[in-house]
């Protein structure tokens, strides 16, 4: 790609752009998943949540041309079971130590292939290692097979599912012997 973008640490001041990055996507995904958008909690969310993540997390942004072109933001989780669901949930995780969470994972429709997801979470991955991770976690529609299979190649598992939010909602972990 001619201009590559650049990912930084995102500020309270990208929360405008990163919120309408994070609804454009969240279309997709809603479309690729057969959910409705009245499903998505990121659909609903204010400017000023979205600036109060970037605040508490550590959140990432791609920019080219003073443009926010891809997102992510990974938390440290010091429970990892309040992800828990089942009794599947709570064996795969019960002796995890460090943990960190994924959230608001989203790339331009323009920028989508070009491997900027890719460079995106393997950023988050490698931040969640340094602060001694020994597993990470996020959340996706079981039934949306371009994110199952992007999760996958990225070494997370699907671990375990419910339904609580109307749709197949998934758990999907990656432990620290794969980061």
């Amino acid at each position: 790609m001619k201009d590559s973008p650049v990912i930084r640490i995102a500020s309270v001041t990208d929360a405008p752009e990163v919120s309408r990055l994070l609804r454009s996507a969240m279309l997709t995904y809603c479309a690729d998943s057969g959910i409705s958008s009245s499903m998505l909690e990121a659909m609903t969310e204010s400017i000023e949540s979205v600036a109060d993540r970037i605040s508490r997390q550590t959140c990432l942004v791609a920019e080219t041309g003073g443009r926010i072109v891809g997102s992510i933001c990974i938390k440290e989780c010091p429970n990892p079971l309040v992800y828990n669901f089942s009794d599947k949930t709570f064996e795969y995780l019960k002796d995890m130590g460090k943990s960190f969470y994924i959230s608001r994972f989203a790339v331009l429709e323009k920028f989508r292939k070009t491997g900027l997801g890719i460079d995106l979470m393997t950023r988050a991955v490698d931040l969640a290692r340094e602060k001694g991770a020994e597993c990470i976690l996020l959340h996706s529609a079981a039934t949306n097979k371009n994110m199952v299979e992007f999760y996958g190649k990225r070494g997370f598992e699907l671990i375990d599912s419910e339904n609580s939010r109307g749709y197949m909602r998934g758990l999907f972990a990656r432990r620290s012997d794969s980061l």
